[in-house]
């Protein structure tokens, strides 16, 4: 059965369903970019590694300003952030 199929002629190249698969590519992707510019920036899933990176610097980048005491972005413990500073043993003094 092997011999068989390692010696059956090759389809055409370019056969019919070839420009049907192609059309309906081409209309797929006109429909994902449609509806991708319906989404609102903010919203959108990044879909490339460039996106994805840049997304966790942002979220990176405010994770600095988080609290160190009681680690929300906006203090709830109501010590000033600029008044915690931790000690060099790896404790936190006032």
């Amino acid at each position: 059965m092997t011999a068989q199929i390692m010696t059956r002629p090759r389809p055409d190249a370019a056969g019919p369903d070839d420009d049907a698969n192609a059309r309906l590519g081409a209309h797929l992707l006109d429909v994902v970019r449609r509806q991708d510019a319906v989404i609102p920036a903010g919203r959108r899933a990044p879909r490339t590694v460039a996106e994805m990176r840049a997304r966790l610097a942002a979220v990176s980048a405010a994770q600095e300003d988080v609290c160190p005491m009681c680690e929300y972005w906006q203090c709830r413990c109501g010590r000033p952030a600029a008044a915690v500073v931790p000690a060099v043993g790896g404790t936190v003094t006032a």
